[in-house]
């Protein structure tokens, strides 16, 4: 009896192994030389959208405050920001995760960026996807709060405030 549930227990294991293999495994890189910025933290390659792992970027269609209380678009910095950081070389990201989207959630770097997130929370045009006391770009993203950078330069809504506000189903794609 003892030796049967042995063998039941190796079974199982084996079909564990086998249905989570994928997870065991390092995850493939995805290497381009052109992608195409959807907005600052969305990038599609190949009719495939990758979004980048640790920040939130303003949309597309939203705009900030400036420091004089005048509208400037945010929304539309943040996503040339992102071909900027992009463009340059070689994209090679890395798959973390995948989102409640479907979207492959990634870390990327090119030839000139070591990690396309940090540069974004940097310059001021995303922010660091915790919030304030948790997440992977606190420190950028306190760096660029100081010296006023980018969005944090006047007023502006978290981008997943302005999500809310603006579905998607109200809004053209660019």
């Amino acid at each position: 009896m003892i030796r049967k549930a042995g063998y039941v227990a190796a079974l199982i294991g084996l079909f564990m192994l086998w249905v989570f293999s994928d997870r065991l495994l390092p995850p493939q890189e995805i290497r381009a030389e052109r992608v195409h910025a959807t907005d600052g933290d969305t990038l599609t390659l190949d009719a495939k959208a990758y979004r980048i792992q640790g920040i939130d970027a303003p949309e597309y269609r939203q705009t900030c405050k400036d420091a004089k209380g005048l509208d400037w678009p945010c929304g539309k910095a943040a996503r040339a920001q992102l071909v900027a950081l992009v463009t340059p070389g070689s994209l090679v990201c890395q798959p973390q995760a995948q989102d409640k989207y479907g979207r492959a959630v990634v870390r990327c770097s090119s030839a000139t960026v070591p990690d396309i997130g940090a540069a974004m929370v940097q310059a001021g045009l995303a922010i660091n996807f915790g919030g304030f006391a948790d997440g992977p770009y606190i420190d950028e993203e306190s760096e660029a709060r100081q010296a006023k950078r980018g969005i944090w330069q006047g007023k502006f809504d978290r981008p997943e405030d302005w999500r809310a506000a603006h579905p998607r189903s109200s809004l053209v794609s660019p």
